[in-house]
């Protein structure tokens, strides 16, 4: 989305943008307290924080790597700039373009689960939602030591090419890693490589432009996945989870189901599917409120390909619960009596639609197979453990 800023008669009066920045924020923050937000006290303060980070991704998006002539690959939607429910199992990286430009993606890919670069025509909360051209690493020609050369834009090619559309305005990777400890991550360097002259200073109004597109941001983030989030309570069914369909503005190759949980204390939901052939696949819990996940380092929170227990008999069991079950797939409400689960399905062949049931927590191992093993909590101990390593091995914490 480009444009002059929206308010000033002197674009270069900055301290009248940066005031009305300041403003618009403050505004924001009141308005968490309105009806169409919760007021539960966890919720209110989980909004706040969410608040302070869309204020800081704003930042990175719009003044800090802002400037299509010099992008850069900058990480997103990690475990403190999570939203519009995230992908705990995804590193995201975007940079932005100009569409008449023409890019270069060079790095080493040796080993890496999955990769996906889409080149996007703008934000979601926006109004903007079309994936204008994508390819996954499987596209992809690589040399023998897993070097990787994309180019986005220019004149086509037979390989290793991507268009660059006349709306398109970044380019979006997705990073699977499903063992956070162990899976190989992917090395990304952009260029721009058709000329564009000498890299220029700050500009008055250049600034007061992307203070006013991140303020824009932040308010569109905030209305616009509350809605969202109000929406999928009225289309997501309760503790049953809908059949694997493509996602708006999603991945092209991706599929996603989910439902809504609602639990008394001492009950648990039991989801069970055929292991799904993918390249990836997870299932995940959020805060329905904001979009949010759940703490997924310090609580186990999300399960996927590579973290499951697969019962003898090819079946996957999840349970959902206050309270460790003593079995490895539990996921951790983290004492929220409602909240959101999805499941996603990438580049599938087989895409089974996963059943639940509610039990009381004390009768789900009577419900389980016998072979499925008992999780102690050294076993729970060490889990957790592994996730928290593993977070800080991929966000370099």
């Amino acid at each position: 989305m480009t444009g002059g800023s929206r308010f000033l008669p002197d674009p270069t009066d900055l301290e009248a943008a940066w005031s009305d920045f300041a403003d618009r924020m403050k505004t924001v923050g009141r308005s968490l307290t309105g009806d169409a937000f919760p007021f539960d006290p966890r919720m209110r303060a989980e909004g706040y924080r969410y608040l302070g980070r869309l204020i800081s991704l704003a930042r990175q998006i719009y003044i800090d790597f802002g400037d299509p002539s010099r992008p850069c690959l900058f990480r997103y939607g990690d475990d403190i700039t999570p939203f519009g429910a995230t992908n705990v199992d995804n590193n995201y990286y975007r940079a932005a373009i100009d569409p008449a430009g023409t890019y270069r993606i060079s790095g080493d890919v040796e080993g890496v689960k999955e990769l996906l670069f889409s080149v996007q025509d703008g934000e979601f909360v926006l109004g903007r939602t079309a994936v204008l051209a994508e390819a996954s690493l499987g596209d992809l020609e690589l040399g023998a030591d897993g070097a990787l050369e994309l180019v986005l834009g220019g004149p086509e090619r037979g390989s290793n090419w991507l268009p660059l559309d006349t709306g398109a305005e970044y380019i979006n990777v997705r990073e699977f890693v499903a063992d956070w400890e162990h899976d190989a991550l992917a090395s990304l360097y952009i260029e721009r490589v058709d000329a564009v002259g000498p890299a220029g200073n700050p500009e008055p109004a250049a600034m007061a432009t992307a203070l006013d597109r991140a303020a824009t941001w932040v308010e569109a983030s905030i209305r616009v996945w509350n809605q969202f989030g109000a929406g999928l309570r009225t289309v997501f069914p309760t503790n049953s989870l809908t059949p694997p369909r493509p996602a708006e503005g999603g991945a092209l190759n991706m599929l996603h189901g989910g439902c809504q949980w609602d639990l008394e204390p001492g009950q648990a939901l039991v989801i069970e599917l055929e292991r799904p052939e993918v390249t990836y696949w997870s299932i995940q819990t959020y805060l329905l409120e904001w979009l949010l996940p759940l703490d997924f380092a310090n609580r186990v929170t999300s399960l996927n390909d590579r973290q499951v227990h697969v019962d003898g008999d090819g079946r996957v069991r999840v349970v959902l619960a206050d309270d460790d079950p003593g079995v490895q797939n539990w996921l951790d409400t983290s004492g929220l009596r409602t909240g959101l689960m999805t499941y996603r399905y990438v580049r599938p062949t087989t895409a089974p639609a996963p059943t639940s049931t509610v039990a009381p927590l004390d009768e789900v191992r009577r419900s389980l197979p016998a072979s499925t093993p008992v999780f102690s909590a050294a076993d729970r101990r060490a889990q957790i453990g592994a996730r928290r390593r593993g977070v800080a091995r991929r966000f370099r914490r």
